[in-house]
């Protein structure tokens, strides 16, 4: 009983907002638009985004500032959430949000080695928030990636970066952005540990879902377009995965073209992604495959976690429609080349 009592609550929260969100009609409608002006009109005029472009003057507004605007909305529902939950599920609340804070700090840190600003970098930064643990304006304030880094003693980030700092090359950024990445998942998996079984197993699940999406993208992507050696494409992928082992993750790595990467995950839920080697297209089937696997949990409206993550992923696939949609104005694409990039098949 105590389970119902926990989650229903949410539940209905969250069955609440899946009815504000886009229907096909209104992709469609943002999709036929002819630039970005007439985009924003329509997302003000004739969706639940009204309400949030009400403050803003459509005449000003750009791209840029629409995405940051999209983003921040995204946290703000997302730091709302934590109020339904206390204990052991709060701590998991916190540690999912700890994956915006960490893409925030990929953007200080990169931005500190291209030299920007504090202003410059304060304006991309999208999950200030009463969840965060970090002190984003002392970081904001500091020079350099290695001053940066040493600024994070206390925080959850400094044991894993602290031997990093001092190697600003690009590999060596990318290598940081890596370890943050594993903080995420190692946080999160911790946190996880704590509730009871049903829960624990949902969670786990779910997060082992999203490390199998990330390894197979950057396999795929580290050997069609970087050429990474296979040992050191082994080396940054995420264990724990929901259907790859350790070892399976190692053959994917070492196999020698797209044909033998595809046999190795046919008799997986992520075949159909890779079926074909157009990148675009494969994003767009990872989001499809994204929308229709938590979806399914959303129809069941089980009384445990699952159906908040599962808002959480869909309406977060929902943003990057948007910016994608927004993005196309930019290089004058139709809606028949458009929908390749976002996550429905009108």
């Amino acid at each position: 009983m105590g389970s119902v009592v926990k989650f229903s609550a949410i539940n209905s929260k969250v069955k609440a907002m899946i009815g504000k969100m886009l229907s096909d009609d209104q992709y469609l409608k943002l999709l036929k638009c002819k630039d970005f002006k007439s985009t924003v009109k329509v997302l003000k005029e004739e969706t639940n985004y009204g309400e949030l472009l009400e403050e803003y003057n459509l005449d000003v507004i750009h791209r840029g500032n629409l995405e940051i605007i999209l983003h921040k909305y995204y946290i703000s529902i997302y730091s709302k959430f934590i109020n339904y939950f206390d204990g052991n599920y709060r701590k998991v609340i916190k540690a999912l949000f700890v994956r915006w804070e960490i893409e925030d700090l990929k953007v200080i840190i990169r931005s500190k080695y291209l030299g920007r600003s504090s202003d410059e970098i304060e304006n991309k930064l999208i999950a200030r928030s009463p969840l965060n643990t970090i002190n984003y304006d002392y970081l904001l304030a500091l020079k350099n990636v290695e001053e940066v880094i040493d600024g994070l003693k206390g925080s959850i980030y400094y044991k894993s970066l602290k031997k990093l700092g001092k190697d600003t090359s690009e590999k060596g950024l990318f290598r940081i952005e890596t370890e943050l990445d594993f903080v995420y998942f190692t946080r999160l998996r911790r946190e996880l540990k704590h509730l009871d079984a049903e829960n624990k197993e949902v969670g786990n699940n779910i997060l082992g879902l999203e490390a199998d999406l990330l390894n197979l993208g950057w396999i795929y992507r580290g050997k069609t377009f970087y050429k990474i050696p296979p040992e050191e494409l082994f080396n940054y992928t995420i264990y724990n995965g929901y259907k790859f082992s350790k070892e399976n993750l190692r053959k994917l790595c070492y196999i020698n073209n797209m044909e033998d990467f595809r046999n190795l995950i046919e008799k997986t839920p992520y075949a159909h992604i890779y079926e074909k080697d157009d990148f675009n297209s494969i994003e767009k089937r990872e989001r499809e495959f994204e929308k229709k696997y938590f979806g399914k949990f959303l129809r069941e409206n089980k009384t445990n976690i699952s159906m908040v993550i599962s808002y959480l992923v869909v309406y977060r696939i929902e943003i990057r429609d948007i910016i994608s949609i927004i993005e196309q104005k930019r290089y004058s694409i139709d809606m028949n080349e458009g929908i390749n990039y976002i996550s429905v098949t009108l």
